[in-house]
């Protein structure tokens, strides 16, 4: 046979099996409208179930959750979830250290991660305990026992919000969602320029302020970065600066907007007594001096150092009850009196304005809860809101030019956010 022959045998033979192929190949027919799922679609990574939850991993364990109830205890809890009772008096003794499980409170929220074995007995891995928004602690119970203390991931978002006052400052701000911290924040930002119970319908303010975000919920204000109040139809204007000895609140000219000294040393309150040497008490039948500043507040309410000091006292007695006093310098010291309990510093710590340093109550002689704010000028009590105090020192020469910069970019968001006064509406945007 040829090399022609042999050749044209082998193009017949690869021309019919390529024939046979097609004509015995299945025929598929496509809808044109019918839609094939995407097992890699955004949908599908949105609706996984997280890996994690407070750093352990969800596919070794089940979980159980709930809220502390009152008079439970940790052993309470882990009992059920085969803890024995020598790791939980272990656990009691290491927790001490790091957060104790007798300081539990009850409606705060923990989670049990346990497995469950053959027989469908539980037995715990760990316990964690929500204290609060910020952190949580986890008391590892398999392998080892150990407590460790974990503080949550904090987002900063900027918010603006504009407002009409049609009734207060208050109802204006939480009508849109605002919190009862902005209030304070905002009367703490203008409280020696506008007295909040003097505003007038028709008033308004824009604010640029921080909102503190834990998993998409807030969980308190940052800083307030630029804010302005038309009052009677005055302009107030108070801008954020941090010259290098924190964040302080200047004017348009450099000048501090604030005292030295909180106008309202409670979270924002109201003046229930003012200071009166010659008080009629007639529960009593009798005259008494009343030397401090009563403001009403719920009980729990969070009371700030009025200014910058060292706690000199930090006591209980029959008349005060549960109080702090502070040595602010050597002409002004102030006091504290009734609380419910105390807050984090202790005597001989120093405090700056606005730490919290123990909260509303009624303890002492007292017919219901209120902070009776005493306020000593070289060593006798006088009448705080009619002293005169000294401001705080206006900004120096050469931070003027970097502040006029960091004021001009603040002037023109706040002219951004839109007026709505028209219809007295009140807006909040994320920025």
């Amino acid at each position: 046979m040829n090399k022609r022959l042999a050749a044209l045998i082998a193009v017949c033979l690869i021309a019919i099996v390529t024939t046979v192929y097609f004509i015995s190949k299945p025929t598929f027919l496509f809808d044109e409208n019918e839609v094939f799922p995407d097992e890699f679609s955004e949908v599908a990574f949105e609706d996984a179930v997280p890996l994690f939850k407070f750093g352990i991993p969800l596919e070794l364990f089940d979980t159980e959750e709930g809220k502390i109830k009152r008079n439970q205890t940790f052993a309470d809890i882990l009992l059920p979830f085969n803890v024995t009772r020598q790791d939980i008096f272990t656990m009691d003794k290491i927790s001490k250290q790091v957060f104790s499980v007798r300081n539990f409170i009850p409606k705060k929220r923990y989670t049990i991660f346990y497995n469950t074995d053959s027989l469908d007995k539980k037995e715990a891995a760990y316990f964690v305990y929500e204290p609060n928004d910020l952190e949580y602690v986890i008391y590892q119970i398999q392998d080892s026992l150990a407590v460790f203390r974990e503080a949550r991931n904090v987002e900063i978002v900027e918010r603006t919000m504009a407002g009409v006052i049609s009734e207060t400052l208050d109802h204006s701000i939480r009508a849109e969602g605002g919190s009862a911290a902005l209030v304070s924040a905002m009367a703490d930002v203008f409280g020696w320029q506008i007295d909040p119970k003097m505003l007038r319908k028709g008033d308004w303010f824009k604010i640029i302020y921080e909102d503190r975000m834990v998993q998409g919920q807030s969980v308190g204000i940052g800083n307030i970065i630029g804010a302005e109040f038309s009052h009677m139809n005055n302009s107030y204007m108070a801008y954020s600066y941090d010259d290098g000895e924190g964040i302080d609140f200047f004017d348009e000219n450099g000048e501090s907007v604030q005292k030295a000294f909180l106008r309202y040393p409670v979270e924002f309150s109201r003046i229930s007594s003012r200071y009166n040497p010659s008080r009629y008490l007639k529960m009593y039948g009798r005259r008494q001096a009343h030397l401090g500043t009563d403001f009403a507040a719920g009980k729990g309410t969070p009371i700030k150092a009025a200014g910058d000091g060292v706690i000199i006292a930090r006591s209980f007695t029959a008349p005060n009850g549960n109080y702090v006093k502070i040595r602010h310098n050597g002409t002004y010291t102030t006091g504290y009196l009734h609380m419910s309990k105390f807050g984090k510093f202790k005597n001989g710590q120093r405090v700056r304005k606005g730490d919290i340093i123990g909260y509303v109550g009624n303890t002492g002689y007292t017919t219901g809860p209120h902070l009776c704010f005493r306020f000593w000028k070289r060593g006798k009590q006088v009448d705080f809101l009619k002293e005169k105090l000294p401001a705080e020192k206006p900004l120096a020469t050469e931070e003027l030019l970097k502040f006029e910069v960091a004021m001009e970019l603040t002037n023109k968001r706040l002219n951004d956010i839109p007026n709505t006064w028209a219809d007295e509406s009140i807006s909040a945007s994320k920025e």
